[in-house]
């Protein structure tokens, strides 16, 4: 991350969990350890310990932030074990932070999290591994993971539980084979400068980076749901630069890498129905900075809205925004086809598509021709033997899925005319003016005209049933038996005066003696009627019992106007939708976060 000096800006790395330490033997390694009083303590501190001596390994300087928010850790469980959770990681941090394995500790306070600082990075609980830390030797430990298939939220990164289905299942022992073979894999790692198990290498910006090279699981992140992302991470050829993956050696042969070109753009192209032509990252008055015009057309195809483009690109120029916001133009000029998938999130969407290309890949060669392939996203690494081997795969695949990528992203696209669906997020359609007002305010609209072709078709159904239907005589007037499909649905319990108003909504009759003292004649609960039942040639019938009948309670006619003005105010107070204050999604979340603090607290406790 760079800001528009140039100057790097160091993000904060993510807390390192290490699951598998053993605290004994780290003790008696001779590693500073606290001590702790239960085996969660204990098993907290060795597997934060173990993070940051790693951290100061391989990205020395950089600081580790965690979170100090009790609802942060519920649920955590499946991916970390039970060790993680809020007291006991808070608890370990206050230990070893009074240790020599810890430089410096910054607590955020509350809210804090929601602030940015000066140099656009939020603020966050953070710890700063010690320089000693980088020289202690971690003994052997086991690399497995505890769930190699991962669902996280996309607003905050937050590792989210879930339940195995039969694609998770057929998805995680695919991983499980792959690690497998990856584990006995004749795979050496030359040039750079090594410290035991890490190797340095220096990027192109001139700055030397470390990886641990035991690394060599990899596992699947999925965002918010399934259909989305699917990328692998966490192998240790992932984090190399390109030139580094070069001296790769798999089986004593040099290693061959091959790509797809504009992998993304190209998808884009195709679901348009043309065919991307030149480089996709020759911007006309950019082309002396080809990397920051790649970068500025990724992320367009990833961002969610203009302005988070444009900001997001003026990290990576020496113009500052106004300079990002001219290079946004340029690129959207050229690519003027697919300019409307833009700023429309639709990235996720296509790493989706590039993830299963690859999983494809990867099950045809390696699981079941045990042909060692180092995938890194969209490039793909292999013995130089195996050359024609992988372009093929990679055209084959590519085909198999590139027809879906108009299907996926059309059904998924925001645009600028895009609107929320009311169902999804709160969104309030309050109706102020009477139906038959509303359509005629926009006639050419094919909404209109389909809600037109509907009602017209429910009054044609309710003349017939009036005229051929099953007739119910009453006293001193007739009824027709509505066979409206509404009158079939199931209604909540309602309180007696309430389904009185609802049925019938009170009406001024006139009093048949010729005196003009208004009586108001409600509608008996038991009685029903719709508005084409009731309504007939200017005159209007009120359903009453037969008991009202008897008493002498009049019924008179209103003008059809008034009829119709009380039926669409009834109609609009009854049918008034009232937005959500969260979605459905939300509601959910906060609901499974309630259950599993719960559960955190009786386990805590237990212990």
């Amino acid at each position: 991350m760079h800001n528009a000096s140039g100057k790097e800006l160091k993000r904060d790395r993510a807390l390192q969990w290490h699951m598998h330490a053993d605290y004994e033997r780290m003790v008696e390694a001779g590693i500073p350890l606290p001590a702790g009083r239960t085996k969660r303590d204990r098993q907290a501190i060795a597997s934060i310990a173990s993070g940051i001596i790693s951290s100061a390994r391989t990205v020395p300087g950089q600081w580790i932030s965690y979170s100090r928010s009790e609802s942060w850790y519920p649920g955590q469980e499946m991916y970390y074990g039970d060790a993680f959770g809020y007291s006991t990681v808070v608890g370990a941090m206050e230990k070893l932070a009074d240790g020599p394995l810890v430089e410096a500790h910054i607590k955020a306070r509350p809210g804090d999290h929601l602030k940015k600082a000066r140099n656009g990075l939020t603020l966050q609980s953070r710890v700063l591994p010690a320089v000693a830390s980088s020289k202690i030797i971690l003994p052997k430990m086991d690399n497995e993971l505890a769930q190699s298939i991962r669902l996280r939220r996309r607003d905050d990164k937050r590792l989210v539980a879930y339940k195995d289905t039969e694609s998770i299942l057929r998805m995680r022992n695919m991983l499980t084979k792959l690690n497998a073979h990856y584990a006995e894999a004749d795979i050496e790692f030359h040039g750079g400068r090594r410290e035991g198990d890490v190797v340095f290498h220096v990027s192109k910006r001139g700055h030397e980076y470390g990886v641990d090279l035991t690394n060599r699981a990899c596992h699947r992140v999925f965002s918010d749901v399934f259909t989305l992302g699917g990328r692998y991470y966490g192998a240790a050829w992932q984090a190399l630069g390109k030139d580094a993956r070069a001296q790769i050696v798999i089986n004593g042969e040099e290693v061959f890498e091959a790509d797809f070109a504009t992998l993304h753009p190209g998808m884009l192209y195709h679901a348009a129905g043309l065919r991307l032509e030149g480089d996709a990252y020759d911007i006309p008055g950019y082309r002396d900075q080809r990397d920051a015009c790649k970068r500025g057309v990724n992320i367009l195809i990833n961002a969610d809205s203009y302005s988070e483009a444009v900001y997001a690109l003026t990290e990576h120029v020496s113009g500052g925004y106004h300079e990002a916001a001219d290079m946004i133009e340029c690129i959207m000029e050229k690519h003027a086809p697919i300019a409307h998938y833009f700023h429309s999130d639709a990235g996720i969407r296509l790493q989706r598509i590039d993830s299963q290309i690859c999983t494809d890949i990867l099950n045809d060669l390696t699981i079941k021709k045990g042909i060692t392939v180092l995938s890194v996203h969209d490039s793909f690494i292999v013995p130089s033997s195996h050359k024609e081997t992988i372009v093929e795969a990679m055209e084959g695949h590519y085909n198999n899925h590139v027809d879906g990528v108009a299907r996926i992203l059309n059904s998924c696209l925001k645009t600028k005319d895009f609107r929320l669906s009311p169902l999804h997020k709160g969104y309030s359609s309050l109706r102020l003016t009477p139906p038959a007002a509303s359509l005629s305010a926009d006639p050419v609209s094919e909404s209109n005209r389909n809600r037109m072709k509907i009602q017209n078709r429910n009054r044609k159904n309710a003349h017939a049933t009036k005229e051929a239907g099953p007739k119910t005589n009453t006293e001193g007037s007739k009824t027709v038996r509505s066979n409206s499909r509404w009158h079939k649905l199931k209604r909540k319990p309602q309180t007696t005066q309430t389904a009185q108003t609802e049925d019938l909504e009170t009406v001024p009759l006139m009093a048949a003696n010729g005196n003009l003292q208004e009586k108001a004649v409600a509608g008996i609960g038991g009685s029903t009627a719709s508005v084409d039942t009731v309504v007939r040639a200017g005159r209007i019938v009120c359903p009453v019992s037969d008991d009202s009948v008897r008493n002498g309670s009049p019924v008179a006619a209103l003008p059809v106007e008034m009829v119709i003005d009380e039926a669409v105010e009834t109609n609009r107070r009854m049918t008034r939708w009232q937005p959500r204050k969260m979605s459905v999604l939300e509601i959910v979340r906060e609901e499974e976060a309630r259950r599993d603090t719960l559960q955190h607290r009786r386990r805590e406790r237990s212990h």
